[in-house]
């Protein structure tokens, strides 16, 4: 029977901040003993860009087609520290603890159609003469966004498109279209709740249909063989409303656009960045071109306070994370120990997954969807649960509050035949 693997965390959900430290243990199962080269526990987070490109070109007078393959790479963390040195390895169960601080900087781990931000704890066994046996596990870690602490996102939003129909001296009035949003900053499992005011002055068009669109917009950065970009966007939520602006008319029309599970707006550079906008399209009918406006909005991890329906009661379900400083935050409590924390749904995907190629198809984590914190109760609180998910790890309800000088080490596991514990620490540098 081959060996097997499991990694336990100290939280139900391997989701965690930057700026966090993540706790835990590995536990290997073997049922012989082994001799190695080395054990060692490996823990990689990297950002991947991949796409590829037909080129023609001329050569002797003729045409030639080939492919131009761009390509990016960052790392962002590899620390790798040896649990067993070379000998024997004895058939029995064998526990490895670890604790991983990670940097206050880590991108947001996301997946998308030419690249990829990912984490992974892996255990590898390296054999003479034989393949590593390499155990994966993936995990999410979030770019903390606090969107309390950017004071200008409270202004609300507002943008305008006159459109004309015809050119002097057939020219028609305008259409004056004018969307706002409350807001400049939403968290996954809100809603935006925009107003959009359409004042049609023209005297032999009618409008037909309304429809707006929350986008998300992937940008890639390849440096090899030349720095270049590439974009990808999908349409997360959309709301089409067939309401009918008559000539010389007036409307407002009011409606919301529930935001999914998906990564925070990036707030610093690198070769994948994210961002989301809001576009609105008006029908005008015949050939002319559609009314269109744009406002871009952020997307954070944390929810402004002012956000929910009952801002007086939010204030205790917004959780204090690395980015929010002991001093700021107001009205903030200083950790959500006994509230309820925000659940952690899977990304909303759309379209193709990136493959990493570079890694053996049998060590891939291909299939693996980051998870992003939802708000689907932010609106209306209440009362935290008794009762937490069971973790092996957990005794204790988990904090978010990460400003504890020392983090503390998991629990060491119940043996099972023969079973050695180890801890192990580093820090965040290779």
């Amino acid at each position: 029977m081959p060996s097997t693997c499991t990694f336990e965390f100290d939280r139900p959900e391997p989701v965690y901040y930057s700026g966090e430290t993540i706790n835990g243990r590995i536990v290997l199962h073997t049922d012989s003993n082994k001799s190695v080269n080395e054990v060692y526990i490996l823990f990689q987070g990297e950002a991947k860009v991949r796409w590829e490109e037909g080129k023609t070109r001329t050569v002797n007078g003729k045409t030639e087609h080939y492919t131009e393959y761009f390509r990016g790479t960052e790392t962002y963390l590899n620390t790798r520290t040896n649990v067993v040195n070379s000998g024997e390895l004895p058939a029995g169960t064998h526990t490895y603890t670890f604790c991983i601080p990670l940097p206050p900087q880590c991108p947001t781990s996301c997946v998308e159609k030419y690249g990829k931000i990912a984490y992974e704890v892996s255990l590898v066994i390296d054999r003479s003469w034989r393949f590593n046996n390499e155990f994966k596990q993936p995990i999410t870690v979030l770019h903390s966004y606090n969107l309390n602490m950017f004071p200008e996102l409270l202004v609300p939003l507002k943008n305008e498109d006159i459109k004309y129909f015809c050119c002097w001296p057939c020219s028609s009035g305008p259409v004056v279209s004018t969307l706002t949003i409350p807001f400049g900053g939403y968290a996954p499992g809100q809603r935006i709740h925009y107003q959009l005011e359409v004042d049609n002055q023209s005297h032999g068009y009618d409008l037909d249909g309304i429809a707006l669109k929350l986008y998300q917009v992937y940008t890639f950065t390849a440096t090899t063989p030349r720095r270049k970009t590439n974009s990808h966007s999908n349409t997360l939520t959309r709301d089409g409303q067939a309401e009918r602006v008559l000539r010389l008319s007036k409307r407002i029309i009011k409606g919301t656009l529930v935001i999914p599970p998906v990564p925070p707006s990036s707030r610093e550079s690198g070769i994948i960045q994210v961002s989301y906008h809001i576009l609105m399209i008006i029908n005008t009918g015949d050939c002319h071109t559609d009314s269109e406006i744009q406002i871009p909005i952020i997307i954070g991890t944390i929810p402004l306070v002012q956000s929910a329906e009952n801002p007086a009661n939010a204030s205790i379900w917004i959780p204090q994370t690395p980015d929010t400083p002991e001093a700021a935050g107001g009205d903030l409590p200083p950790s959500y120990d006994n509230c309820k924390p925000p659940s952690f749904l899977e990304a909303t995907h759309i379209g193709d997954k990136f493959v990493d190629t570079d890694v053996n198809e049998h060590n891939r984590t291909d299939d693996f969807i980051p998870k992003y914190p939802m708000y689907t109760n932010f609106a209306m609180p209440t009362a935290p649960p008794n009762d937490l998910p069971d973790s092996p790890l957990l005794e204790q309800p988990p904090s978010s509050n990460s400003n504890s000088a020392v983090p503390s080490a998991p629990p060491d596991a119940g043996a099972a035949a023969t079973t050695n514990t180890h801890g192990y620490g580093w820090n965040a540098s290779s």
